[in-house]
């Protein structure tokens, strides 16, 4: 098993170790990751001879290939990361890959499925394993899911949220240190209900301004919860958010400029009522809550306000302190869709179906986690040798072929600048995105295969 997954082939090794019981499968897939990885944006045909490129088009579209078969190994290098800390996180979202309207790749669905000229789209569920030690370091892909919207409702998707956590759970062996992360959208009382029944782990967003059990003093959630007195505070940067395009989402997550917040927190154990459409049995569901918010925001700045359902203990400041920590970590998935969709550019792939499609998105989620781990390290580690990701080659040809001048001991940092400044970033236009890393990896891989052939060739001194 892999060791270290930001080496290509290590992490190539790691995700076709045993994946198929034909090994023909195992070695094509072994090829597909060590070529996408050394530049996940690239096209297929530009990262594949033409015989290659044929053989790659046979595999996403063999029908004995499937996204399960393909993430098993790597799911399992996972769990052993995972089983190697203790409590660890399980961040969970889903994200849409859209396509051309006028498009006829089969088996997609539609953004509006009664409407031939909305975008053609698939869905996708992620669930990714990061540390909880506060670094957020991540550990692998934990469960994928992808599905396509028709023109009847399903329950899939509602359904997704409960079924993601017990698949993760139960792949990562973890149901006792899994502690699944999730948006407003997981607010779903019969989950909470059977979660907590079942002793999973989580902290969920609240989504609605649920009723109360009488006896609390309160009928609904919200007025108990701003009663409270804070007990705690927590000083954290808030990113800035564009304005969004439809003023639902405005209204969700209206716009901001980045800055540093100071929020309270406090925190109750509720018994919340059962709703009048659910099928729980119970009429009630005991649970606790996390406030967390802004008291005195900017002026003409919206206050951030989040409330958090928790399984986790909240008797004391430090475990109320300490579900606002995990919950903050959630942002992490985001990250991880952008390395997907600006990393690896996966809506301008050109397969024709929903089968091939999904293939592929499965061999690129260990490449987007991998350029995640790469990022991550830099914000985890910054002043850590540049050896912990890097390996002799690669810092080689760095201090001879890069643009930025390394260091005679390059740290972590150094070595980030440097390869992003190989995809054309500028050392003090801020963090560089996800295109230019793409690139820069790129152009560093070329240049290393270059410089060990040129190592290899026998001096012209030599008989």
């Amino acid at each position: 098993m892999a060791q270290d997954p930001t080496d290509i082939t290590a992490l190539a090794s790691e995700v076709a170790d045993s994946s198929f019981d034909d090994k023909r499968l195992s070695a094509r897939l072994k090829l597909l990751v060590e070529r996408l990885a050394k530049d996940p944006s690239s096209s297929l045909p530009r990262a594949f001879n033409s015989a290659e490129l044929e053989a790659a088009y046979r595999f996403f579209s063999n029908p004995r290939v499937t996204p399960e078969d393909i993430l098993a190994s790597h799911i399992s290098a996972t769990r052993s990361r995972c089983e190697a800390r203790g409590d660890y996180l399980v961040v969970h979202d889903s994200t849409t890959f859209s396509y051309r309207f006028d498009g006829e790749r089969k088996g997609l669905g539609r953004i509006q499925p009664s409407n031939a000229n909305s975008s053609q789209v698939l869905f996708a569920h992620a669930s990714l394993a990061l540390a909880a030690d506060g670094t957020r370091q991540p550990l692998g892909i934990a469960a994928f899911k992808t599905w396509t919207r028709g023109s009847k409702p399903t329950g899939v998707e509602r359904k997704r949220w409960e079924e993601q956590f017990r698949v993760a759970s139960a792949q990562l062996n973890g149901i006792r240190n899994a502690i699944h992360l999730a948006d407003r959208e997981a607010d779903s009382y019969e989950m909470f209900h059977d979660l907590l029944k079942d002793g999973h782990r989580f902290v969920v967003r609240c989504q609605f301004n649920r009723h109360l059990e009488a006896s609390s003093g309160f009928t609904k959630l919200q007025d108990q919860l701003a009663s409270l007195s804070s007990t705690a505070e927590r000083e954290v940067p808030l990113s800035r958010r564009k304005p969004r395009r439809t003023e639902i989402y405005r209204k969700i997550h209206p716009a901001r400029e980045m800055r540093m917040a100071t929020l309270s927190v406090a925190a109750a154990s509720v018994a919340l009522l059962k709703p009048k459409r659910s099928r729980a049995q119970s009429t009630t569901q005991a649970i606790n809550v996390v406030r967390v918010w802004e008291a005195n925001p900017p002026q003409n700045a919206a206050p951030t306000e989040w409330l958090l359902y928790t399984s986790e203990p909240i008797e004391t400041p430090e475990q109320q302190l300490a579900v606002v920590d995990y919950y903050r970590a959630r942002w992490t998935i985001e990250e991880y869709f952008k390395a997907i969709k600006t990393g690896c550019d996966f809506e301008k792939r050109q397969l024709q179906d929903f089968e091939a499609l999904t293939n592929l998105l499965a061999t690129f989620a260990p490449i987007a986690y991998r350029l995640l781990l790469l990022r991550t390290e830099v914000a985890r580690a910054p002043d850590e040798p540049a050896t912990t990701i890097l390996s002799t080659d690669q810092l080689d040809v760095l201090r001879d072929r890069g643009r930025l001048k390394l260091p005679a001991q390059p740290t972590v940092r150094d070595a980030y600048l440097a390869i992003a400044a190989l995809g054309g970033h500028i050392k003090y236009s801020g963090n560089p995105g996800w295109l230019t890393l793409a690139r820069g990896y790129e152009k560093l891989e070329l240049l290393v295969e270059g410089w060990v052939a040129a190592k290899l060739q026998p001096s012209s001194d030599q008989g």
